[in-house]
């Protein structure tokens, strides 16, 4: 089933809530109507009960009993439907009652209160009793308080209901009017309340790779509903366009280095066969084939690993990871980068400050290690020292990388993580790296919950630290320190 559009659920909610308003008001009316109309119709029951009484005198010449003058009674609320009553002395035993009257319609009254509704052939009526009311004789213009007569009268109530239903009608007419009025009114106000939002659309719409440019409507941005919009979607799209361009800076790096690599294949295929080579020369050129076919290998598998650590932070699912010790992990990745550091005569120091669990694969924690040692001895001076510390905090662990070599240009240092990025603009074989590994390690340290930050100052050297947090299996040290500082 199609829903309907904004504009119309927003106008149907504004009707409907007109609807119910309109619903109270008539509810509202036609009780008041009725409460009022039944207070004016009380008092005039009550004036006729009065009348009536008003009619009794004493018979003339002093005979004993009361008398009535029906004939004089006041006229009915409804000439169709004559009024009822009654009238009894129980001092001078004395009844008179109209032709219509019931003994069966005095079995609902109240046993308090002076007022009470009943039913005659299908008739609501309402009904009154008037106990004790003194009889003044009009012929001896004289107030008997001894003598007392009971009045009951009755009289239909149909016309009540009339009116109040007519009150009621004319509420409902008169709300009808408006609710249109208003259903056209609130489909207006709506429809030109979204037009900031439709612009704000038609302005998203025109967003392509090859037009980043967006530009919200003023009237957006002055909404306060819309203006978080407006600069969410500002904010998705920078994002949006940054990783596009990553993306697309990443396959043109990847691909070149590839061309490369396979560039120093062809090259080394083609000069041996050049001309005809003795087999010690064959066998060196096949040396140098095997060497290149492993630095592409070695490629392709920094690619594939950082492929994996990035799809790990998209996720967000941890995978099943036992506990590892980061101080082993130090260990290990020094040992594996001990032959490098002796070729370029850089000696690697580790410390460990305390140890520390994380739940972690311990051959990542030792690949960021590699990683990050490996940048720092290329970048060092023959005879210079790197530092591997690990440090451990109240909730965390801090492990840190330090080297004293040619440093990072300050323009470079905020872009040292992103791939293939790398201080040295040559692509050489020399050169050893590839400008993924502080890539890797970044993307690895995140998918675990850590942070990895850099400070560095050319000629003086530079120091890269990971904060990692603990596996909720360890318990810090009561002797843990602060978070270091980079110094």
């Amino acid at each position: 089933m199609k829903r309907l559009s904004l504009t119309g659920r927003l106008t149907a909610v504004v009707v409907g809530a007109q609807l119910l308003l309109a619903i109270g008001l008539v509810l509202v009316g036609i009780t008041f109507a009725r409460r009022q109309l039944l207070a004016a119709f009380d008092m005039s029951l009550q004036g006729k009960a009065r009348a009536i009484a008003a009619l009794v005198y004493y018979p003339p010449g002093g005979k004993p009993g009361l008398l009535i003058d029906d004939d004089e009674a006041p006229p009915p609320f409804d000439a169709s439907r004559p009024d009822i009553y009654q009238v009894t002395s129980a001092i001078r035993p004395f009844e008179a009652h109209s032709k219509n009257f019931d003994t069966a319609f005095l079995r609902g009254e109240p046993s308090r209160g002076e007022y009470w509704n009943f039913t005659s052939k299908g008739v609501p009526y309402r009904g009154l009793i008037l106990r004790k009311v003194s009889i003044r004789d009009a012929e001896i213009d004289t107030l008997d308080t001894d003598v007392t007569v009971d009045v009951f009268y009755a009289a239909p109530t149909l016309d009540i209901t009339r009116r109040a239903n007519e009150v009621g009608m004319m509420v409902a007419g008169a709300s009808l009017m408006l609710l249109v009025l208003t259903g056209l009114l609130a489909a207006w106000a709506v429809r030109r309340g979204l037009w900031p939002l439709h612009g704000l659309a038609g302005e998203a719409a025109g967003i392509s790779v090859k037009n980043w440019n967006f530009r919200p409507p003023k009237a957006a941005l002055e909404t306060p509903e819309l203006a978080p919009l407006a600069q969410a979607i500002e904010t998705v799209l920078g994002k949006l366009e940054l990783a596009f361009e990553q993306q697309r800076e990443f396959l043109a790096d990847a691909a070149h280095e590839l061309k490369t690599s396979v560039a120093i294949l062809k090259s080394t295929f083609q000069s041996l066969l050049q001309k005809p080579r003795s087999p010690h020369e064959y066998r060196a050129g096949l040396l140098d084939l095997l060497g290149d076919v492993d630095r592409l290998e070695e490629l392709l598998n920094r690619m594939l690993r950082l492929a994996r650590a990035e799809q790990q932070v998209a996720d967000g699912e941890p995978r099943t990871l036992e506990v590892a010790d980061l101080a082993s992990t130090c260990e290990m990745a020094v040992a594996r980068i001990k032959n490098l550091a002796a070729t370029r005569g850089v000696e690697v120091q580790f410390s460990a400050d305390g140890g520390g669990d994380v739940r972690a694969d311990p051959e990542d924690l030792e690949l960021v290690w590699v990683n990050l040692l490996e940048n720092a001895i290329q970048h060092s001076p023959p005879s210079s020292t790197v530092r591997l510390q690990l440090k451990r905090t109240a909730d965390n662990a801090c492990i840190s990388v330090q080297d004293w070599g040619t440093g990072i240009a300050p323009q470079d240092l905020p872009y040292i993580f992103e791939r293939f990025r790398r201080g040295d603009p040559s692509r050489s074989r020399e050169t050893g790296g590839f400008g993924l590994g502080l890539a890797i390690a970044k993307a690895i340290v995140e998918a675990y919950g850590g942070t990895i930050q850099a400070k560095s100052m050319q000629h003086e050297g530079t120091r890269i630290w990971v904060n990692l947090p603990f596996s909720k299996q360890a318990e810090p040290d009561s002797s843990a320190v602060p978070s270091p500082e980079p110094s």
